[in-house]
């Protein structure tokens, strides 16, 4: 039988192996995100590396990455060299800077004294060390990037001012692609840079005897401090990685969650279907004597044999896959260069079971329809179980009960506070309303091919393609289910990334009271750019301001996660010059000292109200406990934290303000203040002036975006795959339907106007309904991000084009291919 039915054969194992091969890929995603390690040398040299714990640990769930960079108190390598008297201790104190002389050409980079250099396996690769004052060495692949000679001079900008050095060595360092350059200057010079009394990186200790050593890890404990292992140093090296490994944990967690569902559902919409095609060759089984238990066995047996080697073959083929996608996300710079892949048993087992599970699943669910049915009522090639018959009330009450889930969790916002499920459950509620389209698609056939009876009356083509819908109902809708589910699937994915982007937009555009910005990335704004910014005529006001991550744990008893949100540092008597942010009391904003105002999405995600106590993890690792003092709406576009400027200020990399918020009075125009300080601060490496300071919020990085869209792609290829593999599988099967219209006097002109007509008509319907699926959750959750602001979810009309066009020319192409060997085939 297998022999006889290649292309059914070849259609299932090609939906299985890609099924096992998508979700061997994300396997191979979450397990470099758990697992994977970047290590750059840079403390790698020293016996003994102290540094803060990169991570914030978190009862029954994975640590939380700091972040920024968490740092040690510099008196703590004074402690370790009294307490070891005659070891080498070496600690390492960076300078957040700029290389460049312009903000067109300036790189951030940090400083490291040149001592530091000895803590890393690192070499000179020409040229000397750093001696004195004015001199500089940097990587090599730097060095060559901006044509840079021994001896050359460039320019080095620290906020406020640019200091001009001479190139005297370059080094082997690799850290292009990881956090940003290390660049040396000599000890001297470094003690004269940035803050005096900024905290150290990392301490390394080579220890004059190894019992000594023994009392380091009791002094490390009060200064939240540990002993990193000589292979476990790359945290402490690139601290991007934690944040970047923990995006790539959370995105291939979900989404391979949601492809292992996709898989299941297609694999089962298409072994019905093919179930479906065999009816007749199943009903003469039955006839000859073979039992229901035997057609079971049967039907069990070919399913597992070809699941079971194309699983297989895609489980060794995915994790492959996931590198390739590993490298494309590398390259755009979500993830660090140096992030290799990480292959394991699991990602493999995991692929090869889903292809097993969902072969083993659809085998159930199709075998028991067929194995119960009358085979006299299959012998005419009909569908299993006609309108109306008994067996289809459990389908239909499983349908209608996936779709009425389905809008309860759309209409999620409007009986529950809790932020997570108010804004969680609308999002996968497209998902759960497109799952139940399986068991009602036979309904929707019949009902959108009686919609368009009327127009379709006019031509015989038209005619012929709805009798032959509606005869074939349970069939199409076989056809029709994994279409729904990439039409719905993609609307809820790219409108609910584009509503987060429009509703955070809106919020910062209703918010904002200032006109322009001005930033110094990396180094910061100091005192001397901020005094000339404020010299400029036109400028009415100049407040400085922090943008920053930080990590919230919820009140004592709350029962609530810890969450990284968006923190704002304004000085506590400007808040309401810097935006307008809506607290929910009506009262103007004024944060007092050892106070913290929350969004409420922030809120309802902590659990906390306004007086409870929270703990604010910093940037730098520095714990501050604050009350809840006010609640404002306004979060997604500002910030959902925000905290007194004095708080947040000196966890910087820097010690300074990440930017200038400047108002620009009626009287005056802001491009040409613009033009202003962008002349006045000529000298600033590093300068940029934008527009206001709204959107500090929910936008994400280009690269993250491009993240999602990549992995939105790669489902949706999958999904493309089904819907071909279904409809070709649906159309070889009607061979003796076309031969009989040709018998009967129709030219091939009109019978492939009978398969266009039919593929119209399929393709119209998905995407009506896959719309009409995703479009309620959309909406509730657009009303729980905007707090009952707006209703309409924000819906990019090219992404929504192109999801149609595609649909449409998947579908007619998948027809029309399989419709010229049914036309070839002879009478």
């Amino acid at each position: 039988m297998l022999r006889a039915r290649r292309g059914q054969v070849a259609a299932l194992a090609v939906t299985v192996f890609f099924s096992a091969v998508l979700v061997g890929a994300f396997g191979v995603l979450l397990e470099t995100g758990v697992r994977g390690k970047v290590a750059t040398g840079e403390y790698s040299g020293a016996p003994l590396l102290v540094a803060a714990e990169q991570a914030v640990p978190v009862d029954g769930d994975v640590d939380m990455t700091v972040p920024g960079r968490a740092l040690l108190p510099a008196a703590l390598a004074d402690e370790i060299r009294a307490a070891l008297p005659g070891s080498r201790v070496v600690a390492d104190r960076i300078v957040p800077a700029v290389l460049g002389a312009r903000s067109g050409g300036a790189e951030p980079v940090d400083a490291h004294p040149w001592s530091a250099f000895a803590l890393g396996d690192r070499e000179l690769a020409a040229g000397r060390a750093p001696e004195g004052p004015g001199e500089i060495v940097l990587p090599g692949h730097a060095a060559r990037a901006r044509g840079l000679e021994i001896g050359a001079r460039t320019v080095l900008g620290f906020g406020d001012q640019a200091v001009a050095y001479t190139l005297v060595g370059t080094t082997t360092a690799d850290d292009s692609g990881v956090d940003v350059p290390d660049v040396y200057l000599s000890d001297q010079e470094i003690g004269t840079l940035g803050n005096p009394d900024r905290s150290v990186a990392a301490i390394g200790v080579w220890p004059q005897a190894a019992s000594r050593a023994d009392v380091l890890p009791g002094m490390l404990a009060p200064a939240r401090a540990r002993l990193w292992d000589g292979g476990d140093r790359g945290p402490v090296e690139a601290v991007s990685q934690g944040r970047a490994k923990a995006t790539l944990v959370s995105a291939a967690g979900a989404l391979g969650a949601l492809a292992f569902i996709v898989a299941v559902f297609t694999v089962i919409a298409l072994t019905s279907l093919q179930i479906r095609e065999r009816s007749r060759e199943l009903a003469m089984l039955r006839i000859v004597g073979a039992t229901p238990r035997q057609v079971k066995r049967l039907l069990r047996s070919e399913i597992r044999m070809v699941a079971g080697l194309a699983g297989g073959l895609g489980g060794l083929v995915g994790p492959f896959a996931g590198a390739a996608l590993i490298g494309v996300i590398r390259s755009w710079g979500v993830l660090p260069r140096t992030l290799e892949p990480v292959y394991g048993p699991l990602p493999f087992a995991v692929a090869m079971l889903t292809g097993l599970v969902a072969a083993e699943t659809a085998t159930r669910v199709a075998v028991r329809r067929v194995a119960r049915s009358s085979p006299l009522g299959l012998l005419d090639g009909g569908d299993a179980n006609p309108p109306g018959a008994p067996r289809t009330g459990r389908r239909t009450a499983l349908g209608l009960a996936l779709l009425a889930i389905g809008i309860v969790m759309a209409l999620a916002p409007a009986y529950t506070s809790n932020v997570d499920a108010a804004s969680g459950l609308p999002g996968i509620s497209g998902l759960v309303m497109a799952l139940s389209i399986g068991p009602l698609s036979p309904y929707v056939v019949r009902a959108a091919a009686a919609a368009v009876r009327r127009p379709a009356m006019r031509t015989a083509a038209a005619y012929m393609a709805l009798g032959s819908i509606r005869h074939r109902a349970a069939r199409v809708g076989g056809a029709l289910t994994p279409i729904v589910l990439g039409v719905a699937l993609g609307a809820v994915q790219l409108s609910g990334a584009a509503t987060v982007g429009a509703v955070s937009a809106a919020q910062a555009e209703a918010g904002a009271r200032t006109d322009l910005t001005v930033t110094v990335p990396g180094p910061g704004i100091g005192e001397r750019t901020a005094e000339l910014v404020r010299g400029v005529t036109g400028v009415g006001s100049a407040t400085p301001f922090v943008a920053a991550g930080v990590i919230v744990q919820p009140p004592a008893g709350s029962g609530n996660s810890p969450q990284t949100l968006n923190a704002l540092g304004i000085a506590g008597d400007q808040v309401e010059q810097y935006a307008e942010l809506e607290p929910t009391g009506g009262d103007p904003i004024r944060l007092r000292e050892g106070e913290v105002a929350l969004g409420v999405l922030g809120a309802a995600q902590l659990g906390a109200r306004v007086g409870d106590r929270v703990t604010v993890v910093l940037g730098d690792g520095r714990a501050l406990t604050r009350q809840v003092g006010v609640l404002y709406e306004r979060g997604l576009g500002f910030g959902e934290v925000l905290l007194p400027l004095a708080d947040l200020l000196p966890a910087t990399a820097s010690g300074r303000a990440s930017g200038l918020a400047v108002t620009v009075p009626g009287s005056a125009s802001a491009a040409q203040v613009a033009d202003g300080i962008r002349d006045r601060l000529a000298d600033v490496p590093g300068a940029e002036v934008t527009g206001s300071t709204g959107g500090t919020g929910g936008d994400a990085a280009g690269g993250e975006e491009k993240f999602g869209l990549l992995i939105l792609l790669v489902l949706f290829g999958y999904i493309a795959i089904a819907v071909a593999n279904s409809l070709v599988t649906a159309t070889l099967s009607r061979r003796s339907e076309f031969a009989l219209l040709a018998a009967v006097g129709a030219t091939p002109r009109q019978r492939r106007s009978v398969l266009r007509w039919e593929a119209a008509v399929l393709a119209a319907t998905a995407c009506l309904v896959g719309t009409a699926f995703a479009l309620p959750g959309l909406v509730g959750m657009t009303y729980a991000l905007s707090n009952g602001d707006r209703l309409m979810p924000a819906i990019d009309p090219v992404a929504f084009t192109s999801i149609v066009a595609f649909t449409f020319v998947l579908v007619f192409s998948a027809t029309a291919l399989a419709g010229r060997s049914v036309l070839r085939a002879p009478r």
